[in-house]
């Protein structure tokens, strides 16, 4: 069977997580990186990979993974819109970016993507829309090997970016405040961070079949410590906090999306 090439262009976190997924299976994909800093590259080259390049100069055929930002797709397309060809599936996984604006500027099938980092050890979730119907050049079949897939309404996506792409942050945020909190109340930093830490990693195993909020009641006990902090959450107005904070990052991926299309 013939390679599929897969040109990932940006070796930023994201890029370099997709690189990380990828690398460790067994596929047809070749692997084509394009990074403009040249420290990135210099770095990827000692790791041994070959076909490392500063700019594209053209690609025929198969898949591009963009991961560059949003604010550089502009220069992207006018330094590259010649240079690929019309077969060539284009992957966008810049956040509040439509497929409408690729459509704007390219004939291409667009599949547009908003993972998370986790895709670095093959258990990501990886929630997609696209323009089209089939599984073209098996695109989808190779982005389960990273985890598992779903696709959605692309009207989704603002709540998908808000949640899931940007999610990672709140639950660390609220866990550096945790640490902050066990500091104040006399525990040595070092001790809380190890504790938080295994808190988290602690997670995925009471989760499955149960109801988020199944799991709350599990956990607490009438007048326990549990209850306590949950009285304390529900008080402060902690639903209140969530919701303007998802729809802080709801309202802004609009706006980045809006600016992209009339740009």
């Amino acid at each position: 069977m013939d390679q599929t090439n897969l040109h990932i262009i940006g070796l930023g976190n994201l890029g370099m997580s997709f690189l990380g997924g990828f690398k460790s299976i067994n596929s047809d994909l070749k692997l084509n990186l394009y990074e403009s800093n040249e420290k990135t590259r210099d770095l990827l080259i000692q790791d041994g990979w070959k076909n490392v390049y500063s700019s594209i100069e053209s690609i025929s055929n198969g898949i591009i993974l963009l991961c560059i930002k949003p604010n550089d797709l502009n220069d992207f397309i006018l330094e590259n819109k010649a240079k690929i060809h019309s077969d060539v599936l284009i992957c966008s996984s810049l956040a509040g970016v439509s497929v409408k604006t690729f459509e704007s500027q390219f004939e291409n099938k667009i599949i547009r993507l908003m993972p998370n980092l986790a895709i670095k050890q093959k258990s990501g979730f990886i929630p997609f829309t696209r323009n089209y119907t089939d599984d073209y050049l098996n695109f989808v079949e190779i982005l389960n090997t990273l985890g598992s897939t779903q696709e959605y309404d692309e009207g989704l996506f603002h709540i998908i970016t808000a949640i899931y792409g940007s999610g990672p942050a709140w639950y660390f945020e609220l866990s550096a405040k945790i640490v902050n909190s066990a500091v104040n109340l006399g525990m040595n930093e070092s001790d809380a961070k190890t504790l938080v830490s295994n808190l988290l990693s602690s997670l995925p195993h009471l989760t499955g079949e149960k109801d988020f909020n199944e799991i709350v009641e599990n956990i607490k006990s009438p007048k326990g410590t549990t209850e306590a902090g949950i009285n304390s959450l529900e008080n402060n107005s902690f639903d209140k906090i969530i919701h303007e904070a998802i729809e802080s990052a709801v309202e802004r991926s609009i706006e980045i999306s809006k600016a992209m299309e009339n740009e």
